[in-house]
């Protein structure tokens, strides 16, 4: 294999937080002026195949540096937030011109270790926080639920190599995967089956836990399609999650008790409440992330997004939280129907005490 050498580009890593119940995104736009941008694609040609229901806010946070490509490295940062509640942090890494392919797979191996770049990312999502203020609603950063991805981004290859000739002369398989040995054939083929071209000189590669773009254009259409797609598949797992907490929640409240109690319908009445509002909330939430984009035309970028999002298993994820909606759902029409039997039983027996109370009240005037 040659040796491929990268003349401009970049590496964006990503940090996804869960930060917020909702973030007014029109209130950020009145209050943050220029420092401030709302996300629009630069290719005209393909804005309509794709439609923000709320397009996210994107904002330049200051650079710092760090010791990459063995000298001191000017890492930008630009945060995202949605409102959906999430907040994206991307630490925007140039590659030095004639750096190695096989530099780069070891730089991103590295990368992808860096227990340090989360550390740093959080401290960036808590301080946008703080300057956001009230647009941030409801504000809690649940650390420990993050999502990571990495976007190898080539504006121009070395020797004058063209995207249509890459794959030839190069297999990127190892730089996807942050591996450093040889791989099998078959995992060469699965790895690189995502992949799409527009142009002669264009190519994306998309995986689950990162993509490598050779476009010359220098446009961040590709990399904001991915981590839009990440944002929701992010806020869906999140979800997931909680729905499993309020089934450990309402199967606790339930255990121990042999049925619903007589003496603790006032409870079951609270956790009837409970399970109701559970049901409308995450009917609502996961209604906002499933709409959150919405593709009208077949057109190139709409196939990237769509593959993406299989790729990440949005469906399968979509199935999980309806399935425990709808337990949710039968253990309240179970609770319902329980407590109207012993409402009814309360009634019947509180009918029989009056009959007998009053035919003992006869009795005795006899």
């Amino acid at each position: 294999m040659d040796t491929i050498t990268i003349d401009k580009g970049r590496v964006l890593i990503y940090r996804l937080f869960d930060v917020a119940l909702e973030i007014d995104l029109s209130m950020i736009e009145r209050t943050a002026g220029e420092g401030a941008k709302r996300l629009r694609f630069s290719r005209t040609t393909y804005m309509k195949a794709l439609q923000f229901a709320n397009p996210p806010i994107s904002f330049e946070l200051s650079p710092f540096t760090k010791p990459l490509f063995e000298k001191e490295t000017r890492v930008s940062v630009i945060a995202k937030a949605y409102d959906l509640g999430v907040v994206s942090i991307a630490f925007d890494v140039p590659i030095p011109p004639g750096t190695t392919l096989n530099k780069i797979e070891e730089v991103t191996r590295d990368l992808d270790g860096d227990r340090s770049i989360e550390t740093r990312a959080l401290e960036y999502v808590s301080r946008l926080l703080a300057s956001l203020g009230s647009a941030v609603i409801s504000p809690e950063i649940k650390e420990g639920f993050v999502e990571d991805y990495m976007v190898i981004y080539v504006e121009e290859l070395g020797g004058g190599l063209r995207a249509s000739e890459f794959l030839s002369r190069c297999d990127p398989s190892r730089l996807l995967l942050y591996e450093g040995r040889e791989l099998s054939e078959f995992t060469k083929k699965e790895t690189l089956k995502h992949r799409f071209s527009y142009y002669p000189d264009d190519l994306i590669i998309v995986h689950i836990d990162n993509a490598f773009i050779i476009d010359p254009s220098g446009s961040s259409d590709l990399p904001d399609i991915l981590e839009f797609a990440n944002a929701q598949i992010f806020e869906l797992r999140y979800y997931d999650n909680v729905m499993d907490n309020e089934l450990k929640a309402i199967y606790g409240e339930l255990s121990g008790g042999g049925g619903v109690s007589f003496f603790r319908l006032r409870e079951y009445e609270r956790l009837a409440r409970k399970i109701t509002r559970i049901v409308t909330d995450m009917t609502e939430v996961t209604g906002k992330v499933n709409n959150a984009l919405k593709v009208t035309e077949d057109v190139y970028y709409a196939r990237i997004y769509r593959t993406f999002m299989a790729l990440l298993r949005s469906r399968d994820w979509e199935a999980s939280i309806k399935d425990k909606l709808d337990i949710v759902m039968n253990t309240y029409k179970m609770l319902h129907e329980e407590i109207s039997a012993k409402r009814a039983y309360a009634v019947e027996l509180g009918i029989f005490i009056l009959i007998a109370v009053e035919m003992l009240l006869v009795f005795l005037r006899k």
